[in-house]
């Protein structure tokens, strides 16, 4: 079936919604399972393109395989490749493929897919994945059914880049499951992709395995999860916690993955008060992190963030946390506040630091803190909305593989105005080096020059949370924040 674009019903009020859903429940059967994703923007699903929500992203992965893809708990399977090797010096990756077709009955060969992934590595050169598509260099295909890529430089996180949904194939709107569409009326359907042929009919049941799937804000989705008309709910973020539990959604039903990424205030303007780069440190020092994090329902154990990197990946010897860490919170305040009074007796006021947050309640309350903790301190802050003009902005977004390469490039001169030049050259340094050590040496150099820089301000890892409960068939928690959505109803990838 060749996939078309879909629009949905308009979004009807949340409290209409839960009206309307109050007898919508059904017996839950574990081979036919109803998936909602929240969305704060479009809910439009459509899975071709590179820049995709996280529902087409979903939809994606479900009927257009990669070489690999990511299963339940995040970990790279195989997918169109049946297996694989890397060259010791990890600049040529060998794949060779299944003896499998496209949706449309045709074969999946070596040429073709070699021809699509050269043509996806350059659509990708403009979606979050474009730093690492980059290194590529060439994709051939071999004898039989093996492909080769080659990079420029050693990407010891390749398998994963390639795992991602945004990498899955379609041949003239074609893809090769694991799933395919069934119909996309009120919701998008999908079920076994090697449906059985009218032979095999005739002698054995048809499978009538199958997932729904449908975009929405998260009051309706929520709503819809507590009326028991969908099992599972995807794409929760901070600013929806308040959500849950104003739904009384039972706390063994919430999922929260333990994912990596940036939450932290981002600099898109540095004017006045806020171009000097000792300035952004108070904002650094000033905010309470335990009593912010501590502020969201439902969540406990919200890991604070002083630095970019994850402590996972540092190396040793390079100490890249600010000077201030060990400080007391009371210490901090203290020293902050001797040096705004300083600063305006000499420079005079200091304009408010204009926030850009989503429209939501979880939004506000991270707001409200941090205002608070500034005026601590003589400063003042307001909330402006995601398309005004702003001094910061809220960076939220997961990191895709593990490597500070992600980390460093989200803060670069091409993804933020505010920047560090003398570290985008570093960065590319470390990018040409094909000796990991020397690699990891030099990311955590440039990780100590962004965190004196001060052009974004970490303050915890990500919330990424799932509704679904107990048991659920197919659903775990997982490092990536993925949840595909063949495991739900027990087809493989592969």
């Amino acid at each position: 079936m060749i996939f078309r674009s879909t629009s949905w019903f308009k979004i009807l009020p949340a409290a209409l919604a839960v009206t309307l859903l109050g007898s919508c429940g059904f017996a839950g059967d574990e081979d036919q399972v109803r998936v909602t994703v929240i969305e704060d923007g479009s809910t439009r699903i459509n899975p071709v393109g590179t820049r995709l929500n996280f529902a087409s992203s979903t939809m994606r992965a479900a009927i257009a395989k990669g070489l690999v893809g990511l299963d339940e708990q995040g970990r790279v399977v195989p997918a169109l490749a049946a297996r694989w090797i890397v060259s010791d010096d990890g600049l040529s990756y060998i794949f060779r493929l299944f003896d499998a077709k496209w949706d449309d009955g045709r074969e999946i060969t070596a040429e073709r897919v070699a021809r699509l992934l050269r043509e996806r590595f350059s659509e990708l050169r403009n979606s979050r994945l474009q730093y690492d598509v980059s290194e590529v260099e060439e994709v051939l295909s071999m004898t039989g059914r093996v492909i080769e890529i080659r990079l420029d430089s050693p990407h010891p996180n390749f398998l994963q880049l390639l795992a991602q949904p945004e990498m899955g194939l379609f041949r003239a709107g074609h893809g090769a499951g694991p799933m395919r569409l069934l119909s996309e009326e009120d919701v998008i359907k999908l079920s076994r992709f090697d449906e059985p042929s009218e032979e095999e009919q005739d002698v054995e049941e048809e499978d009538d395995r199958w997932v729904s799937l449908r975009s929405e804000p998260a009051a309706i989705a929520i709503a819809r999860y507590r009326a028991g008309a969908v099992q599972v709910v995807l794409n929760g973020k901070y600013h929806h916690l308040p959500l849950i539990g104003a739904a009384g959604i039972s706390s063994g039903d919430i999922r929260l993955d333990p994912v990596a990424g940036l939450f932290g205030l981002r600099f898109i303007r540095a004017e006045g008060f806020w171009a000097v780069p000792e300035n952004r440190e108070i904002l650094a020092m000033t905010i309470n992190r335990p009593a912010l994090l501590t502020s969201f329902p439902g969540v406990s154990a919200w890991q604070s963030r002083l630095k970019i990197i994850p402590e996972a990946l540092d190396v040793d010897g390079i100490n890249t946390y600010p000077d201030w860490a060990s400080m007391t919170m009371q210490d901090r305040m203290a020293y902050a506040r001797n040096h705004v009074s300083r600063w305006k007796a000499s420079e005079g006021p200091v304009a408010p630091l204009a926030i850009a947050l989503p429209d939501a309640a979880g939004a506000d309350i991270l707001f409200k803190r941090i205002q608070s903790d500034l005026r601590r301190v003589g400063l003042n802050a307001q909330k402006v909305g995601l398309n005004q003009a702003a001094d910061v902005q809220l960076l939220d977004e997961i990191a895709p593989y593990d490597s500070p390469q992600w980390f460093l490039k989200q803060l670069t001169c091409m993804a933020t105005p505010v920047c560090l030049n003398d570290a985008d050259t570093q960065i590319t340094e470390a990018e040409a080096a094909t000796n990991l050590e020397i690699k990891a040496r030099l990311y955590a150099e440039v990780e100590n020059m962004l965190v004196n820089h001060y052009n974004f301000i970490p303050i915890a890892v990500p919330i990424r949370w799932s509704i679904a409960r107990q048991g659920q068939r197919g659903f775990a928690v997982n490092p990536r924040g993925w949840h595909p959505l063949n495991p739900l109803v027990g087809i493989p990838i592969s």
